[in-house]
């Protein structure tokens, strides 16, 4: 009995507008993954961690190039306490590409969803 290796005679490729969506749709989601943030305790019982809104206003920003192809520039509080039910405002601005270059705000509603920093967000 003789064995042959199989080969193939086609390969495909991926196009390249579909491999900058799955590539863009991984970041965001590994941003949305980080944004949780981690609780921490230091032994004092009621101290009270503040979440990373830095890695928020990235997700936001990702989601607004995603979903409506438009670059932004996201600004949210420094400092938001780490609590279940929480709810803060991040703003994002947008520059037209056309003269006169107006730019748009659209603020977001942040709900922090757990005290372990799961947070959901809708633009108004």
């Amino acid at each position: 009995m003789q064995i042959q290796t199989p080969t193939f005679s086609t390969t495909r490729a991926v196009s390249p507008r579909r491999g900058a969506s799955v590539a863009a749709t991984a970041l965001a989601c590994a941003v949305l993954v980080s944004a949780c943030g981690s609780s921490s305790s230091n032994g004092s019982g009621g101290a009270k961690t503040n979440l990373n809104t830095a890695h928020i206003a990235v997700a936001i920003e990702q989601t607004v190039l995603e979903k409506r192809h438009l670059r932004s520039k996201v600004v949210c509080p420094a400092a938001v306490p780490q609590e279940a039910g929480r709810t803060f405002e991040c703003i994002a601005s947008i520059t037209a590409a056309k003269a006169p270059h107006a730019v748009t705000s659209t603020p977001f509603l942040v709900t922090i969803q757990n005290n372990r920093g799961y947070v959901t967000y809708v633009g108004k």
